[in-house]
Order: C-alpha cells, then structure tokens, then sequence
C-alpha cells in the first residue's frame, strides 16, 4: 500500500474552471472521503488520481513518485465505480478474476481455447482461482463465484466489484460513490463492510460521496469540496464541531445547522434578537454575522430565553425527536432535539423559548469565515430601546 499527494492540481474543461489549485496529502492506510455537492469536482480529482482524466496542470504523487502521464493500467490502482462495470456474460469468479489475468498472462494464454494449452498456463490459472477464492471468502461470496451478475443483487453485486479492486493488491483503493444505486437498508449494511474492509486490509482508500453520512462514519478524514475548492480537510468530528466555513457548517450535520443573524459591534459585543451574548470578538468593527447552532446545542428556557417562537412540526424518529421552531421575521425555522421528558408538551403552536450552550456556539462573519477569537462573558441580558 502506499499514500498519496495531490499538488495544485487543476482542471479546465474549455472555458470551464472544475478544479481549482487542489492540494491535498494522504497518508498510507488512511481512509479519506471527498464529500460535497453534485458537480464540485470530487469525481473529477478522483479520476485524474486514478489516471482516466489528465489535469491541466498540478501533480499526483503515490508513494512520493510522480504518476504524470503514467497510464491509468500502469498507476496500480483499484477502482470501484457508481454502475459496478461487472461484464454480464462472466460469471463472479471470472470476473473477479479479469485483472489478475490480465496482469499474469500474456495475450495468447489468455485465449479461450489455445491459451489453456500453452505452457505456465494451467499453473497461472491456478494462482489466480485461489487468489479469487481467497477475495470471495473475505467478502463471504464464496458461495456466488458460479453466478452471472445478472442473478446477484445490488449488495452483492457491489462485493463483486469490491472483490475486484481487492485481489489486485493495489497501492490504493478509489471508490466513486459505490453505494448509490443500493437502497436504504443495503447502503447502511454495505458501509459498514466497507468499513470492517478498510480496518482489516489497512489499506489506503479515497472515497467520493455526496452523502454525509458514509463520509461521518467511515472516514479518518473528510475533505469537503465546493465550486472546485477543497473548503476543509478534518476528522468528522472536526468538521461536524469545529468548521472553518459557514458553507462546511450548512452541508455537514442532519438536521442542518442552524444559522441566526446577529450583529457585532465596535466593542466586540455579539447581539441576537435584542439580546446581548455573553461572548466577545476580537473583532472590533461593526458588521452583520452569522450565529450557527447545531439542533443539540440547544436547551428550552424562559420567557426571557433569546430566543423564542412557536412549535410548527415535529419529527419522530423513535429515538430522539425534532421540533421545528418558527421565530418571527426568521427564516428558515430553527430545529433542536428536544429532551424526552418534555416531548409531550410539545405540541403544534406550543409557545417556546430557546437558550443555547454558548462554548458550542459558531460565529462566521459575512464572508461566510469563522471567528474563532470568541471569548465569554456576562450573562445575557435584553436590550432596552
């Protein structure tokens, strides 16, 4: 196995920009998942990784070796793609089996007829059925090695193109959204292997996403990317508590983030609602910001809390619950997670006051940045005009 460094790589098709000086740095074993939303460019970089696009200009690295203008075949390589690319007249075993034949045996071995008859033949083939078995066994589809893809599922078919990549023994694995043909249930099953997979090989993987949820829980890191751009490059929980950007904020986390509008002033003070925030910025000019809150952040308060509205929705997911609150003059509604001793008092046009946990509170100004020189202070106190 091997890591990997992506250097101010661009991409240009025609006039349009796709990959914008992308620089990013894995390390040998590490799972990292590019995870934003559809056309970013997420999939371009992987396939310029993987050798099947050629960037405009940057450089690709796999072991501290250059791979420019090295064929994709030559890169050492496994790649997963979204339709499984399985060939429907091979049965699973032969179709695991494709890249391995194609590395050990020649063209005329490779015949259907003569090349069984030729020397070291038969003796390759051998090497190749255990190598093949031994992948099925890991991925336990062993016992579908006969079958055509077309009598498999989408799970199954998924571990067949898994089974591929695996016996190729490559320098790295790139899967481009593998899991978005499965279903719910499939996708929540299959990450997990993946998963197990990753720890078990301790191989090296790039994983591309648009969904959240397989980048939180399979990933060492997640590089979000938006309009060509690698925004943030962290662990999950990094980039779920502490994102640099309010666009990283807004994509990561189900519910979304909240996002209120507050103003700073010239002495630092953060104003939500008439309220003066016990926090301070170092920031000492006035302007308009953002105050973001994720839904577990907040708690129900008073009549004097910061916040109040009125309950407009509830989600029940058994586990916990969501009440969407409507503020006046505020859009969009603001989520939190309510507690479940108070789940049943809260019902639709249930009047609410909500406070926050102000060490988990996130400023970002009006560029979309994050103030991080945020400090505490005094107790909130309301206003008086």
């Amino acid at each position: 196995m091997a890591g990997l460094s992506i250097e101010n790589i661009n991409k240009r098709f025609g006039e349009t920009e796709v990959l914008k000086a992308v620089s990013l740095d894995i390390a040998d074993g590490e799972f990292v998942s590019l995870v934003g939303p559809s056309g970013c460019g997420k999939s371009t970089l992987l396939r310029i990784i993987a050798g099947l696009e050629t960037q405009t200009s940057g450089d690709v690295r796999i072991d501290g070796t250059t791979v420019a203008g090295r064929r994709a075949a030559d890169r050492n390589l496994s790649m997963v793609f979204q339709s499984y690319a399985l060939y429907p007249h091979l049965s699973v075993g032969e179709n695991i089996a494709v890249p391995l034949k194609m590395r050990r045996m020649n063209s005329l071995q490779r015949l259907p007829l003569l090349g069984g008859l030729l020397p070291g033949t038969g003796r390759r083939a051998s090497e190749i059925g255990k190598d093949v078995v031994q992948a099925a066994e890991m991925l336990e589809i062993a016992h579908l090695l006969d079958r055509k893809p077309g009598q498999l599922s989408g799970g199954q078919r998924q571990r067949v193109a898994l089974g591929r990549a695996l016996v190729r023994d490559p320098a790295a694995f790139l899967l481009d959204e593998p899991l978005s043909n499965l279903d719910a249930k499939l996708r929540v099953q299959t990450r997990a292997e993946i998963a197990q997979l990753h720890r078990r090989l301790q191989a090296t993987f790039v994983y591309v996403t648009h969904d959240q949820v397989e980048a939180m829980t399979m990933s060492d890191r997640i590089a979000v990317m938006m309009g060509g751009r690698i925004l943030q490059c962290a662990s999950p929980e990094t980039v779920y508590d502490d994102p640099d950007r309010i666009e990283v904020a807004e994509f990561i986390g189900s519910p979304k983030i909240n996002l209120l509008p507050v103003e700073l002033s010239e002495t630092g003070q953060i104003h939500l609602f008439g309220h003066v925030l016990p926090l301070t910025t170092n920031r000492r000019t006035r302007g308009v910001a953002s105050l973001g809150l994720r839904p577990e952040a907040l708690h129900l308060a008073g009549e004097d809390a910061p916040i109040q509205g009125r309950v407009v929705h509830c989600e029940n997911l058994g586990s916990e619950m969501f009440i969407q609150i409507e503020v006046m003059g505020l859009e969009p509604r603001i989520t939190f997670r309510a507690p479940s001793d108070k789940r049943a008092s809260l019902t639709l046009g249930t009047s609410v006051g909500l406070t926050f946990d102000m060490a988990k509170a996130l400023i970002f100004d009006a560029t979309g940045a994050r103030l991080r020189e945020i400090s505490p202070t005094r107790a909130p106190k309301a206003v008086v005009a």
